[in-house]
């Protein structure tokens, strides 16, 4: 069976920045946007107008699919059923225009890539006195504008600990990219070794638990991770209740590594890589202690996404996580059971 998390040998750095083919590169990136990638940056947004309004039209003709995002979004931002459309196509929108921008910077070769990435990023994440910069670390990511190309090069300057970064992505977003060599040719570029981690896996959390052993960063988007856990602890989001994956806390207790929560937005054209909050779990941490632990983390990521709604990207995963709350506490007043703290 073929590992999905190794490292194959690095490819050769000509041509397009990530070693693949035109071809490859189809099988990511919609038609639209590799054409619409060639165009200067006004017709592109014009063009991430279109694709949104159309996504948007899409979801108009079935809303059944998308209720439970825009119960979200009127519940966080306090509007109205009509205002939270209105977010809803922003989101489409800011989506498209992601999409571009990654088609763009997939034509870039390495120098220009990286002479972007200096000119397109900033990136602040502090790092306690004291704490050694060698230590490997995981860092929460909040689903909003996740550009790693601009992101891990001003990271590896700024943070020793981040040479190395393991990725955690669901199978379907991960397995095309390993099959082109896509970040083996994004380490070759940068100066780093990054690596893909399975997320919908049942040993997703043994894989990360080996990956800091090894010296890795380990980077996933904590608000979103589709994790095969079903040990959870309470939390609050949004003012409401939910549940946070256990998994995350244990791991970071058991490993004595800490979190960082990290945001990637986009401001003025340029993205921003912001640490929020770094948290360390003591060994003896009790449930209760550890539900203080999640509140915190959802406490700063519902005040970001409540500061950026239309960049946000995980609205049905707020929604789902209320959801499940509410189906444990139905479970435990019937008189059942459930993998919580």
């Amino acid at each position: 069976m073929k590992n999905t998390n190794a490292i194959s040998p690095v490819p050769s750095s000509h041509g397009l920045p990530v070693g693949v083919s035109f071809s490859d590169l189809m099988g990511l990136i919609p038609r639209w946007a590799w054409l619409g990638g060639r165009w200067p940056y006004s017709m592109q947004m014009v063009l991430a107008v279109l694709v949104g309004s159309i996504w948007t039209l899409k979801a108009l003709a079935n809303t059944g699919k998308v209720s439970s995002t825009l119960s979200a979004i009127s519940h966080v931002m306090k509007v109205s059923y009509f205002r939270a459309w209105q977010i809803y196509w922003k989101t489409q929108i800011n989506h498209a225009r992601n999409t571009l921008v990654f088609s763009t910077l997939c034509r870039l070769p390495g120098d220009q890539l990286l002479r972007w990435g200096r000119k397109h990023t900033h990136v602040d994440i502090q790092t306690p006195e004291g704490a050694s910069p060698e230590k490997p670390v995981i860092y929460l990511v909040v689903s909003f504008a996740l550009h790693y190309f601009g992101m891990l090069l001003p990271v590896r300057q700024q943070s020793a600990h981040a040479r190395k970064i393991a990725v955690v992505q669901p199978r379907c977003a991960l397995e095309p990219l390993q099959e082109i060599g896509f970040y083996q040719s994004l380490s070759l570029m940068t100066g780093q070794q990054i690596e893909g981690i399975v997320a919908d896996q049942p040993l997703v959390a043994r894989q990360i638990a080996r990956a800091v052993r090894q010296g890795y960063s380990v980077a996933m988007r904590v608000d979103s991770m589709p994790t095969e856990t079903v040990r959870m602890v309470g939390s609050r989001l949004c003012g409401k209740a939910a549940m946070f994956p256990l998994s995350i806390l244990e791991i970071a207790k058991r490993l004595e590594v800490d979190l960082v929560l990290l945001s990637v937005v986009r401001e003025e054209g340029v993205f921003r890589t912001t640490s929020h909050l770094r948290l360390s779990v003591p060994a003896q941490s009790s449930g209760e202690e550890l539900a203080e632990l999640a509140c915190r983390i959802d406490g700063t990521i519902g005040a970001l996404i409540a500061r950026y709604p239309e960049q946000y990207t995980a609205w049905h995963a707020v929604a789902e996580r209320w959801r499940l709350a509410q189906e444990i506490e139905q479970a435990l007043a019937d008189g059942g059971e459930y993998g919580t703290a």
